[in-house]
């Protein structure tokens, strides 16, 4: 929850599990705080409302922490046909704060909200109807509220539709059905979701692709809901077959599933058919149909067909490009709740892509993301935040945000935790704290986390067991961003003690090092190729070598050029001059190779 929006939910409870037959005219009322005590039908939950109000910044309005303020603002995005400002209007009429509490009022608000195409609005519209608050109950236009929230991303809604279906109430039975709900509910973050799956049928989804799980049990389920003309059954299975779930991976099949998905109606099929035709993967390579696929999914209603749509707009690929248009697109996405359109717009609004920099827009859109859970987009706001960018300067809660990026998965943010760490002093860069951010930032990718983990991880090393950690850190740096990792990694493997000497190893760093411009990286494999270890002798290699590290800025790979070059009769002023230039910077080996040749 936002720091703004601190207190303001103190009471909602977690969002519930699937709307089970027997709750139907038997939920006991529910009496947040504020709210009137003689409320009979209050909520069979207010899951709806608590997720209503979590979201509110969809819309990019930045809400006032006072209440009755804040009730002014969204009263007036609703009437501005902005469907989150609805849908958190329509949470606190259930709640009963800072407005009287009136469900009627809160259910209409709710179905606004939804055709207005905010998803979690269908959640809480759905809720209302199929449990007769504010009105008599309809189950039938509750199942089309959840649909409709399901079909715009709004996970909650989807597990609603799943639990219909698995226990036989207003929809037909059909496990089929059922365990394509809770997949994409799970799938698209609702960890209830994940846990109704399990208990209901016993089936585990991984959240990664290396854990293990029950995909190829859960499959035949999505499979025979296809084959039954269900669209979403078509596009899970065709996302299993792209990422290898149950069966090896198939771009080919995925690209048929999600064709197929998408021309019976499922808009998120065309985006990722449409991601297919843009990597050419399953299908050829075409950046014209990407872009088909990806105006159809935006234009009914799919967010990351928005996103995907922006992008291509902003690079003018397989599309006019056009900055105003991919901005729109972004914002579409936003105001549907994805997290990654928010993010986007902020980079457009921070950077002045279409039109002069709104670095104040930038920090709401970057917080409407960041409250989504996107990591980067926590990261962005930081940024803003330590330097006094179109908000007040707050170290503070710029650590924080930093702190809240690295948590939500983005290694970035893990190594910027760190660096506030370093800039606030030598105690608490050292501390275990800093070290551990580090760590993170590198297990999550980041070559330059990698880097400084292995620098400290070094420089502390008394045991063998620590060299081999700060050589891992810093042989992952290299993989991911190589550089001075490799060069540092090439060091340790050739000259420290505490671990076993290996120059094969040794030498396959130094190659990407000195590929990546890394002068070290260059002089140690010029070197290998000097003397022929590990590799066959080669002095024309070695001295192309010493070139492009003193081109790099080594003065000993001059030196080392210089002192090749002596050896030839038609360079000896050439050598010599390079020996008495990394003389006269200081290094000692060239100076005594001129004594030496002086003699």
């Amino acid at each position: 929850m936002a720091l703004l929006l601190s207190g303001l939910l103190a009471g909602c409870a977690s969002v519930g599990s699937v709307a089970e037959p027997e709750a139907l005219g038997e939920a006991s009322p529910v009496v947040p705080e504020g709210g009137s005590t003689d409320a009979p039908g209050l909520c069979a939950e207010v899951s709806a409302a608590c997720a209503g109000l979590d979201r509110y910044l969809w819309d990019g309005t930045p809400i006032p922490e006072v209440l009755d303020e804040a009730v002014v603002v969204l009263q007036e995005r609703c009437q501005a046909g902005v469907g989150s400002g609805c849908t958190a209007l329509a949470s606190l009429r259930v709640l009963g704060r800072g407005v009287e509490l009136d469900l009627e009022r809160a259910r209409t608000l709710y179905v606004r909200a939804c055709e207005l195409g905010a998803g979690p609005g269908c959640l809480g519209a759905g809720w209302m109807r199929f449990h007769g608050q504010g009105a008599p109950a309809t189950p039938q236009l509750a199942v089309a509220d959840w649909r409709r929230g399901c079909d715009l991303g709004d996970a909650p809604s989807c597990r609603q539709i799943a639990g219909l279906y698995h226990f036989g109430n207003v929809l037909e039975p059909s496990p089929e059905l059922a365990v394509t709900y809770f997949t994409r509910a799970c799938a698209g973050g609702d960890p209830q979701g994940c846990e109704d799956l399990l208990t209901h049928y016993n089936l585990r989804l991984a959240e990664r692709d290396d854990a293990e799980d029950d995909s190829v049990r859960v499959l035949p389920f999505l499979e025979a809901g296809c084959d039954g003309g269900h669209p979403l059954s078509c596009v899970l299975a065709g996302a299993f077959a792209e990422e290898g779930r149950g069966r090896g991976v198939d771009a080919g099949r995925a690209a048929a599933l999600y064709r197929r998905g998408c021309e019976e109606g499922e808009q998120y099929g065309c985006t990722l058919l449409g991601m297919l035709y843009e990597r050419g993967a399953g299908v050829s390579e075409n950046h014209r149909r990407a872009a088909e696929y990806y105006v159809k999914a935006c234009e009914e209603g799919n967010a990351q067909g928005c996103v995907s749509l922006g992008v291509v707009r902003l690079r003018g690929r397989g599309i006019a490009g056009d900055p105003e248009l991919a901005r729109e697109a972004f914002e579409t996405a936003c105001e549907m709740g994805n997290s990654r359109g928010c993010y986007n717009l902020g980079v457009m609004l921070r950077d002045g892509r279409s039109g002069e920099p709104e670095e104040a827009q930038a920090a709401v859109r970057f917080w409407i993301g960041c409250e989504l859970g996107n990591g980067q987009a926590c990261d962005a706001l930081a940024l803003l935040y330590d330097e006094g960018r179109g908000v007040p300067e707050d170290k503070a809660l710029a650590e924080a945000l930093h702190q809240r990026a690295c948590e939500a998965g983005w290694a970035k943010g893990c190594y910027n935790v760190a660096v506030s760490f370093e800039m606030a002093g030598e105690e608490r860069a050292g501390s275990p704290e800093a070290l551990e951010a580090y760590r993170r930032g590198c297990q999550g990718g980041f070559g330059r986390s990698c880097w400084h983990l292995g620098h400290r991880l070094y420089a502390e090393a008394s045991e063998s067991a620590e060299v081999v950690e700060a050589l891992e850190a810093f042989e992952r740096g290299c993989r991911l961003e190589p550089g001075r990792a490799c060069s540092r990694a090439a060091a340790i493997l050739m000259d420290d003690v505490r671990v076993p000497r290996s120059p094969q190893r040794a030498r396959r760093v130094m190659a990407s090092g000195c590929e990546a411009d890394d002068a070290e990286s260059c002089l140690r494999l010029g070197h290998l190729y000097e003397i022929g270890e590990v590799v066959r002798e080669d002095r024309q290699r070695a001295r192309v070598l010493y070139a492009r590290a003193c081109g790099l800025g080594e003065a000993h790979g001059c030196s080392r050029r210089g002192a090749m070059l002596l050896d030839d009769p038609r360079r000896r002023d050439d050598g010599r001059r390079l020996l008495e230039q990394g003389c006269a910077r200081g290094d000692d080996w060239a100076c005594e190779r001129l004594e030496g040749a002086r003699d």
